[in-house]
C-alpha cells in the first residue's frame, strides 16, 4: 500500500480516502512509528516525514518556507484504523 499526503504523489488518492472513510493511517518503520509522516510506500520500503529540529520544531527552508522533508528506507507497515 502507498500512502501520500501529496497531491502529486500517485498515493495521495487512497490516501483523501481513508480520511473520506474516517479512518487514521499509522505508519511503521523497521517497527517503529514514524512521527510527521508524508508519504509510505510498503512495496518500495520507503517512507518520507517532516525534518524536526533540536529543539521539536519543523525544520523548514528560510527562503521558500517550505517544510524540509526526509526519505527513510526498511521495513514499512501502514495500518489503517477507525477514527473513532
Amino acid at each position: 500500500m502507498r500512502v501520500s499526503s501529496d497531491k502529486a504523489d500517485p498515493g495521495y488518492a487512497d490516501w483523501c480516502k481513508l480520511n473520506g472513510d474516517r479512518k487514521i493511517v499509522t505508519v511503521y518503520l523497521d517497527g517503529e512509528k514514524v512521527r510527521d509522516a508524508v508519504m509510505a510506500d510498503e512495496e518500495a520500503g520507503e517512507v518520507r516525514r517532516c525534518v524536526r529540529t533540536e529543539a521539536d520544531n519543523l525544520a523548514f527552508d528560510k527562503k521558500t518556507g517550505d517544510i524540509l522533508r526526509e526519505t527513510l528506507r526498511g521495513k514499512v507497515k501502514v495500518v489503517v484504523e477507525d477514527r473513532f
